[in-house]
Order: C-alpha cells, then sequence, then structure tokens
C-alpha cells in the first residue's frame, strides 16, 4: 500500500505520516498523477479530508483501481 499526503508542501514539512509520499492536490489538478502503478493500493489524506476525497475521485476518473480515502491527518495519528 502507498500512503500519499496531499496536502501542500509545507504542510507535509511541519508535519505528516511516517512513510507518506507528498503529492499536492494542485497537482493532481492539473492532471500530474504519482508515478505509480494504477492497479496498487493506494490511500489518501489531508488536512480535513477535503483535499483526499477530491484526490480520489480524480485518480479514480485517471484509472487508478484501489483509492481509499483516509480522510484528515488527525484521523491517522
Amino acid at each position: 500500500m502507498i500512503l500519499i499526503d496531499v496536502r501542500t508542501k509545507g504542510e507535509y514539512n511541519r508535519e505528516h505520516i511516517d512513510g507518506a509520499i507528498l503529492h499536492d492536490i494542485m497537482d493532481i489538478m492539473d492532471d500530474i498523477y504519482p508515478d505509480i502503478d494504477k492497479n496498487e493500493e493506494i490511500s489518501l489524506y489531508c488536512e480535513s479530508g477535503n483535499r483526499s476525497m477530491m484526490a480520489k475521485s480524480l485518480m479514480e476518473s485517471a484509472g487508478f483501481k484501489k483509492v481509499t480515502d483516509l480522510g484528515s491527518i488527525d484521523n491517522l495519528r
């Protein structure tokens, strides 16, 4: 499973979940996706859950098959 933080670089640098990679939601909105196999299990999180929900929808529309929205970083602590 790949854990992706879809917040900004500044938010990620302040705090993130160990093992998470950063891929800003703004990149996803610009059709720039992580270089990950579209069949890989992917879990997303952000600050409040809104951006991860949006990222999930966009990634699924782009053909990613196994995307889970974990919601807010607070949910993961």
